[in-house]
C-alpha cells in the first residue's frame, strides 16, 4: 500500500513538472512565432497558455494577444484582452496605458463616443503625457463625431501659441469646404439641372453624361408624342426618365458624401502632422 502511494506521488510530480515544463515551452513557441510575424500560429499558442496556466505565471500574454489582435484590425478582441491586462496591471502607469490602448481600439473602430466614456473614466489630475494624449485622443472623438469646436478646442491645447492660428485656419478652410461638397446641397443642385451636382463635386464626366442621357430621352420622348400620342409620350418619359432623374440627384448626393469623407480624412492628417511638429511629421 505504502509502494503503491508512494509511486503514485512521485508520479503526480513529475506530472506537475512536465506540464509545467510543457507550458514554459508553449510560451516560447508563441513568442518566437510573434516575433516572426507567424500572427496566426501565435494567437493559438498564447490562447492555450492562457487555457492551461492555473498558477497565473504569464499574466503578459493578454497584453501580447491583444497586440497581436490590434494589428489584425480585430479591435473587439484586442479591445477585450487589452481590458484584461488593464485589470491585471502591476503599476498604475502600465494601467493608464491600456486605458488608453482600449480607447484607441474604440477610436479604430469609429466607436467615438465609446471612446470618449474610456476617457471620461480616467482620473481628474494625470501626468504632462497622459494629460497630453487625454486631449489628443479627446479631440480625435470630438473631429470623428463631427463636433469640429470642441476637436479644435483640444487640439489647440497640444500646439504652441504660434500653432494656434494655423489649427483655426485649417477648420476654417475644412468647414468652408465641407460646404461646398453638402450632399443636400449637390442633391438639390441636380434636381434643378441634371448633371451640375456631380460637376460640383468633381466628376464632370458624369454630370455631363446625365445631362445628354435625361435630355436624349426627354427629346424621344417629345418626338413619340407627336408621332404616336401624347400618352405613349407620356409613358416614356415616365418609365425611362423619372429612374434616370432620380439617379441622377441620387448620385451627386453619394458623392458629397465621399468627397466629405475624403476632406475629413485628409485635413485630420493635416492637423495630426501639426500637432506632431516638423521632426515627427518627417
Amino acid at each position: 500500500m505504502q509502494k503503491a502511494s508512494f509511486i503514485a506521488l512521485i508520479s503526480l510530480l513529475l506530472g506537475v513538472r512536465l506540464f509545467s515544463q510543457d507550458i514554459h515551452q508553449w510560451k516560447t513557441f508563441a513568442d518566437e512565432q510573434a516575433a516572426a510575424g507567424n500572427k496566426a500560429a501565435a494567437l493559438k499558442a498564447y490562447q492555450r497558455v492562457l487555457f492551461f496556466d492555473e498558477h497565473k505565471q504569464y499574466n503578459d500574454v493578454y497584453a501580447r494577444l491583444a497586440e497581436l489582435y490590434f494589428e489584425e484590425k480585430d479591435f473587439d478582441n484586442a479591445l477585450t484582452y487589452y481590458d484584461f491586462a488593464w485589470k491585471l496591471a502591476a503599476g498604475d502607469s502600465l494601467r493608464m496605458e491600456y486605458s488608453f490602448l482600449k480607447t484607441l481600439c474604440h477610436l479604430k473602430a469609429e466607436r467615438f463616443y465609446l471612446g470618449l466614456a474610456e476617457l471620461y473614466d480616467l482620473p481628474d489630475r494625470l501626468p504632462p503625457y497622459f494629460e497630453a494624449k487625454r486631449q489628443l485622443y479627446l479631440g480625435i472623438c470630438h473631429y470623428g463625431l463631427e463636433d469640429h469646436d470642441e476637436a479644435k478646442r483640444y487640439f489647440s491645447m497640444l500646439v504652441d501659441s504660434s500653432d494656434q492660428l494655423q489649427v483655426d485656419v485649417l477648420f476654417t478652410a475644412f468647414e468652408k469646404q465641407r460646404h461646398k461638397y453638402d450632399p443636400d446641397r449637390l442633391e438639390i443642385m441636380s434636381i434643378f439641372l441634371p448633371g451640375l451636382g456631380q460637376t460640383v463635386a468633381g466628376d464632370p464626366l458624369a454630370g455631363i453624361n446625365a445631362l445628354f442621357l435625361l435630355g436624349g430621352i426627354a427629346t424621344y420622348s417629345y418626338y413619340t408624342a407627336l408621332s404616336y400620342s401624347f400618352l405613349d409620350g407620356a409613358l416614356v418619359l415616365v418609365s425611362w426618365f423619372y429612374r434616370y432623374y432620380t439617379g441622377s440627384h441620387k448620385k451627386a448626393y453619394q458623392l458629397g458624401l465621399e468627397k466629405q469623407a475624403e476632406l475629413r480624412e485628409a485635413y485630420y492628417l493635416r492637423l495630426l502632422g501639426l500637432i506632431a511638429g516638423p521632426e515627427q511629421s518627417d
